[in-house]
């Protein structure tokens, strides 16, 4: 009698734990990395779950806080994806086709396998790789895609011994590569002969000496029509120092405007003097637009309580577009 009640007792918990996940009810962004807006969707990739990308239901919450209820999400699979290890950045297509930017495969995978491989020197080197991806529509239907290596310090702990001396301690510029893709294109390898442009980033550079002084790695960007004809990127900006002793510290959160050479344009936007003290010193890896032009929205990785939150920040009038 016992074994059966034991049984009975064992077999509604699995049923329910499947229906949980054929819902999206247990399903828990661990790491958020990387986000967009579709229609009243935000779609969101995270580094702890490989060849997967989450689906959130908006309803009636615009923020500006969002938080990511595990109700709402809805896990969706990755065709062939399994191996699109350490998930940070995701954008669709003019297509309409959902790619996600996987670091370790240094590739943009699709729902039907990879789409675009790119090369060695977007290689990760010192735990510093492929972070940010951004996509805008050209008017034959092709998509423009921007790609960007994060750049900052190594970490030392991470770069082959025999090449720390010689390497050092030194902050790396982050890095743009921007190629076009036809609809339904799968390009396979691209090199920097291939692009349509190769930029490096002119990052500020707080007062001080490295290794000791904040600097800045990149972990997102979008693209920023800034006139007329001419186009360049909002670049999500993070800070830290390389101690030789002691804890790393963390400095800076901001937002800034670069031009499609790389220069930056305008004063940053200072995310901490915007954000609610609770989520002030989170780390904010994800960056999309949340209405077009006029407001963006920002995703941090572990939690400080309870679950993600998703934030909206509504641009100054100046940042807009013209």
């Amino acid at each position: 009698m016992k074994r059966r009640l034991l049984f009975s007792i064992c077999l509604c918990f699995l049923t329910w734990w499947e229906q949980g996940v054929a819902h999206g009810v247990s399903d828990v962004i661990e790491e958020a990395s990387g986000i967009v807006r579709l229609g009243e969707e935000l779609l969101i990739v995270a580094d702890e779950t490989p060849g997967v990308y989450f689906r959130f239901r908006l309803g009636d919450e615009k923020g500006p806080a969002i938080t990511i209820d595990p109700s709402r999400i809805t896990k969706i699979n990755l065709s062939g994806g399994t191996l699109a290890l350490d998930l940070e950045a995701i954008d669709v297509l003019a297509d309409g086709r959902i790619i996600v930017l996987s670091e370790r495969l240094r590739s943009a995978v699709g729902e039907k396998g990879i789409v675009a491989e790119y090369d060695d020197p977007l290689s990760v080197f010192g735990n510093r790789g492929l972070e940010g991806l951004a996509v805008r529509r050209l008017g034959d239907g092709s998509s423009r895609i921007a790609v960007l290596w994060e750049g900052g310090y190594p970490e030392y702990k991470d770069v082959l011994k025999q090449l720390q001396r010689p390497v050092g301690r030194l902050p790396m510029r982050p890095v743009i590569w921007v190629h076009d893709l036809k609809p339904g294109q799968n390009p396979g390898a691209i090199n920097a002969k291939r692009t349509y442009k190769v930029i490096e980033l002119d990052v500020p550079k707080p007062a001080g000496q490295e290794p000791q002084a904040q600097r800045f790695r990149a972990p997102d960007l979008v693209w920023l029509r800034m006139g007329e004809r001419d186009w360049g990127f909002i670049v999500l900006l993070s800070s830290e120092n390389s101690p030789e002793t002691g804890k790393t510290q963390y400095g800076h959160t901001w937002l800034q405007r670069f031009t499609v050479d790389g220069k930056p344009y305008g004063k940053p936007l200072d995310l901490k003097e915007m954000l609610p003290p609770y989520l002030q010193e989170a780390n904010w890896e994800g960056l999309g637009w949340f209405e077009e032009g006029r407001s963006l929205v920002i995703i941090h990785d572990y939690p400080p309580r309870g679950h993600p939150t998703a934030y909206v920040i509504e641009l100054f009038p100046s940042w807009r577009l013209p």
